[in-house]
């Protein structure tokens, strides 16, 4: 899809959204983002990259129909489009999603989480004529369906995406192995086309659909089954994640064969997993919650949380885990003890009964009567004796909030070394209007700086 097409589009929403101002509830938000990055920091003074992005979200509420817009905005203009249409039909609650947005690359993609900035470029297509124009693309639709009968809800969640579509989100095996650091520079992405082949840089299309039934039982323990065709996982547009993405192999061809199943006129529909999940077992004074999940050719894995509170002195916390549930091999084991305003977890992570490491976090109000100040210290330790610690104090004054964080890294002697520290600077001046500031520090030098302004309406 053009910008041209998008905009005319969207103006024609706020067009009709103004239209029905006098009959309408409007509310919404509007946040502008300003990042800073250093080019170096060999010297004091040094040049920035500015990375200025907005985000304006409405929801206009007219007669029981709730029609939304969020919109995201950079430096290459409409980066994201997400348009929400939710309603009642007297027991059946309808959420309607179409989602837009423009295809980027990553010059070099972290190990995990989001690209950073000036790594990322635009690399949308709309003609088809192999030249960047940084065309929006459509990348979804999904419907969401929710009826409540005698106590049971049922949910089912329709998902129609494009199981190419790039994302710059680092880690978790998503759709960026075609779009990577070596050729990120040359990559197009031909949002204006379609074909039946995955993994290349024309969309391709597939179907996935989520069904839950969960309930309670009359002593209070609620049962949820989940079933997915076709669909795991989170699926990511730069800023935007959503739960659930198709899986590829659910397409109009298998890998990069272009032989299409049944003629390319069907996608095929394969079972991908399913969960079972128990909450709110009582037993002797302990609170169980059980949630298994079945994924075929995978092992059978079960996760398991009982938490209980130790003579009034102490709540513990346990949560155990396993893929081999039928032999009753474990995977890890967690333990979290709570009194007061300390807290010691304990960490198993190979599932034979013996800790591998430590997190013990202690809170405290300093000055509590007059300027008082939150202050939590945490340490972390395994088995070469104290790993990381780290010292968090926060304060409030009026509508002036200032967050800072101090961390140091053990380098397996006993010794502590400095690994950054951290200012938040917040503002709230009411009437829906508020200001924050970012920054970070570290042994090379500056990080990213963060400027945050917002209003709600």
């Amino acid at each position: 899809m053009s910008r041209r097409i998008l905009s005319a589009f969207l103006a024609l929403i706020l067009v009709a959204t103004f239209a029905a101002t006098s009959k309408a509830d409007v509310t919404g938000s509007f946040d502008l983002n300003i990042q800073m990055i250093a080019m170096g920091t060999q010297t004091e003074a040094v040049q920035f990259n500015f990375d200025i992005q907005a985000n304006l979200q409405v929801n206009v509420t007219l007669s029981g129909l709730t029609l939304g817009a969020d919109i995201g905005f950079g430096t290459t203009g409409i980066e994201f489009a997400i348009l929400n249409l939710n309603t009642s039909l007297g027991a059946l609650q309808v959420n309607d999603q179409f989602v837009f947005a423009e295809p980027f690359g990553c010059t070099s993609f972290p190990g995990s989480g989001q690209c950073s900035g000036e790594n990322v470029l635009a690399i949308g297509d709309g003609n088809g004529d192999g030249v960047v124009d940084r065309a929006v693309g459509f990348v979804k639709k999904r419907i969401g369906l929710e009826l409540n009968i005698a106590g049971i809800t049922l949910n089912n969640l329709a998902i129609f995406e494009d199981v190419d579509f790039p994302d710059i989100q680092g880690g978790g095996g998503h759709e960026h192995d075609h779009f990577d650091g070596v050729s990120a520079l040359q990559d197009v992405y031909y949002v204006g086309q379609v074909n039946s082949l995955v993994d290349d840089q024309t969309p391709t299309f597939g179907f996935g659909d989520v069904i839950t039934v969960s309930g309670q039982t009359v002593s209070g323990i609620t049962v949820t089954g989940r079933t997915a065709f076709c669909a795991n996982g989170r699926n990511y547009i730069k800023k935007r994640s959503f739960a659930w993405e198709v899986n590829k192999a659910c397409t109009a061809g298998f890998g990069n064969d272009s032989t299409p199943v049944e003629g390319g006129a069907k996608t095929p529909l394969l079972f991908e997993r399913e969960d079972l999940i128990i909450s709110g077992v009582e037993l002797g004074g302990i609170s169980f919650d059980l949630s298994t999940t079945f994924i075929p050719l995978q092992p059978l894995s079960s996760e398991l949380n009982a938490s209980f509170t130790l003579l009034d002195l102490a709540d513990i916390t346990a949560t155990l885990t396993s893929t081999n549930i039928t032999n009753l091999a474990f995977d890890s084991l967690s333990v979290s003890v709570t009194s007061g305003n300390l807290t010691l977890s304990l960490e198993d992570t190979d599932g034979n009964f013996q800790f591998d490491g430590t997190t013990s976090s202690l809170s405290l109000v300093l000055n509590p009567n007059q300027n008082p100040a939150d202050l939590t210290i945490t340490l972390e330790s395994d088995a070469s004796g104290l790993s990381d610690a780290s010292f968090a104090l926060g304060i409030s004054r009026g509508i002036l909030s200032l967050d800072t964080t101090t961390g140091f890294a053990g380098d397996g002697s006993g010794n502590l070394d400095w690994t950054g520290t951290s200012f938040a600077l917040s503002v709230d001046y009411g009437n829906g209007f508020a200001l924050s500031a970012n920054a970070g520090f570290s042994p090379s030098g500056i990080g990213t700086v963060v400027i945050n302004m917002g209003v709600t309406f």
